[in-house]
């Protein structure tokens, strides 16, 4: 499926912002209920795979692949 580059470069961007709006609330409400525990871990996974997402693409970035990349007659037959 093709995302366009405009949507595909704002992913990150977007799970920063929302794990930062739940960390927000859980700290807003205190700590003093199940939910709030729930916003503060769930807030915490998507700050985590915002920033692992951005990291990957910019090391991806950095290492280009070899223009004159020849397979090994073992990799062509799978």
């Amino acid at each position: 499926m093709h995302i366009p580059a405009k949507y595909y470069e704002r992913v990150p961007k977007f799970y920063l912002i929302v794990g930062l709006l739940l960390l927000g609330n859980s700290l807003y409400d205190g700590l003093n209920n199940t939910a709030a525990y729930a916003h503060f871990f769930f807030g915490m996974m998507s700050i985590i795979y915002a920033v692992s997402v951005q990291r990957a693409r910019l090391k991806h970035r950095q290492n280009p692949p070899a223009e004159n990349n020849q397979q090994s007659p073992s990799e062509s037959q799978s």
